[in-house]
């Protein structure tokens, strides 16, 4: 997806009402002091952007402190689902994940960043923090390098100055020249792999679904699982040939649907 950032002025009162809703997310829910200290500003200019914020049910006000309002998961459900095509993918992850019984997970890249549209969760599946809505650097998961791997390399070069490629695990790929030798094998084998890249002790595997008009991904889907039960031949071979079977029904169901 092509970013349209504007290079001209940002409005600083949406840039401060954007950077206390984060830090009230971060913290799980702040007072009005906390928050004029957290981010030095007068008690009364705090106030004043959480009443609005409240009143518009972006906020609620619980126990003392403000906490994210239940208005962010109506925009948010509709900015999942707006896309037609998402309902289509998200409905094949069920069998996926109950065929292998681990996660299955569908992400999507906008602005330059992951973002967890679904989750489907097997028998055996590990308890990791993949809840919808979370958002990812693409380096660091076999999913968003499966979408990394089928952007131009002008886009990609774009994504990375932006967001960086931060260590999340000592085996994460940091190195700009590594990172685009791996997307390129990326392409030549069809499927991503982490190798407890994201999560210490957690692989996964993934592949871009493409659009069959542009070419472009619409999202990836990856199913990961612990590295001790992912290995071998059902890690190297199996669970790839079961991903990229499933990928490749939903390209022809998107495409003649």
């Amino acid at each position: 997806m092509a970013n349209n950032t504007s290079s001209g002025r940002q409005l600083k009162t949406l840039t401060t009402a954007f950077e206390l809703i984060d830090i009230i997310q971060q913290q799980n829910g702040m007072s009005i002091e906390s928050l004029a200290k957290e981010m030095d500003l007068a008690q009364s200019t705090v106030h004043g952007y959480v009443k609005t914020l409240t009143n518009n049910g972006y906020l609620v006000y619980e126990d003392g402190k403000y906490h994210i309002g239940l208005e962010f998961l109506n925009k948010g459900g509709y900015a999942r689902m707006r896309k037609p095509e998402y309902d289509l993918i998200i409905s094949k992850l069920e069998g996926l994940a109950e065929q292998t019984g681990e996660r299955v997970q569908f992400i999507v890249e906008e602005n330059g960043r992951g973002y967890y549209i679904h989750t489907s969760i097997g028998q055996n599946a590990v308890q990791v923090d993949a809840h919808i809505g979370k958002v990812v650097h693409l380096h660091a998961s076999s999913a968003g390098k499966a979408i990394l791997a089928h952007l131009s390399e002008d886009r990609v070069k774009q994504i990375l100055n932006q967001w960086g490629t931060p260590t999340y695990t000592q085996h994460t790929i940091t190195s700009y020249e590594e990172l685009l030798e791996e997307l390129s094998t990326i392409r030549d084998r069809g499927y991503s792999i982490s190798d407890q890249e994201s999560i210490s002790g957690l692989r996964a595997i993934g592949a871009p679904i493409r659009s069959q008009s542009s070419g472009q991904p619409l999202g990836a889907i990856s199913l990961s699982g612990p590295a001790h039960r992912l290995k071998g031949e059902w890690f190297e071979q199996e669970i790839p040939d079961i991903v990229l079977a499933v990928v490749n029904e939903i390209e022809l169901d998107l495409e003649y649907q």
